[in-house]
Parts: structure tokens; C-alpha cells; sequence
């Protein structure tokens, strides 16, 4: 019995020292950027992203994102130039279609304040599907 106390007691000074160590150290990885967390929160949602890109047009076989392109801006809404509603922050995020080098697109998300990442149910097209023809950017119809 003394034996057994003695091993449990030895673990848990070995545990409590361990803890201690990896607090005084710290983690080896550095903490993820904003928005290294809202480009990869994007990509465990990029089937649904994707889904709704094809629902605009029933043309688009697939998607390719520019993870690169992520930007979150302030917006404040107005109408006709006038401020209206309060300001929001809006991710937005550009993509290609059907692999197609000469095309584009973006798509928006509400961004939450609290969390930083953006509301999934909330994306929006703000730059049609358009593809590079005859110098100028046409709808992909």
C-alpha cells in the first residue's frame, strides 16, 4: 500500500512539474494570425462555398479559390450615398470557375465581431461570374 502511494504521489509531482515547464516555456507554434483562422475556417467550409457558387449558374463544373485574396473591410451601409444601419465588417474573397485562367469572381461573408470569422449563411456574390473576352470582363453566361 505504501509502495502504491508512493508511485501515484511520484506521477503526480512528475505531472504538476510537467505542466509547470510547458506554462513557463510555452507553445513551440505560434499563435494563428486572425486571419490565418478566417482562411482556414473558409476551407472547412469550402464545399459549401463552392455549392453556392454552382447554384449561380448552372455552367460552373468547379471552383477554385484564391486563398491569397481574403480581405476584411468595414462597410457601412447608405442609400444613395446617405449612412444608414450600422457598420458591419464584410470578408470578402475571390475564386475562378471551370478552370478557366481568364475568369472571376467574389463572394462576401458578414464577419462576426466577437469571433472574427465569418457567418457562413451569410455569403453573398459581389463581383458576378465574368470571364476575359475581347479585351473587356463579360457576364459568364
Amino acid at each position: 500500500m505504501n509502495k502504491l502511494f508512493n508511485i501515484i504521489l511520484g506521477l503526480g509531482f512528475l505531472l504538476i512539474l510537467g505542466a509547470g515547464i510547458y506554462q513557463l516555456v510555452g507553445p513551440i507554434l505560434p499563435p494563428l494570425s486572425t486571419r490565418d483562422k478566417q482562411i482556414a475556417y473558409l476551407k472547412e467550409h469550402e464545399q459549401e462555398m463552392t455549392d453556392y457558387v454552382k447554384s449561380q449558374n448552372p455552367k460552373v463544373e468547379s471552383v477554385q479559390w484564391d486563398w491569397d485574396s481574403v480581405i476584411v473591410e468595414e462597410i457601412q451601409p447608405d442609400a444613395g450615398g446617405i449612412p444608414i444601419g450600422k457598420k458591419y465588417n464584410q470578408l470578402d474573397i475571390k475564386g475562378k470557375f471551370n478552370n478557366i485562367n481568364d475568369s472571376k469572381f467574389t463572394v462576401s461573408f458578414e464577419v462576426d465581431k466577437k469571433k472574427s470569422l465569418p457567418y457562413i449563411n451569410t455569403v453573398n456574390i459581389t463581383q458576378d461570374l465574368r470571364i476575359l473576352k475581347n479585351g473587356g470582363w463579360d457576364l459568364y453566361e
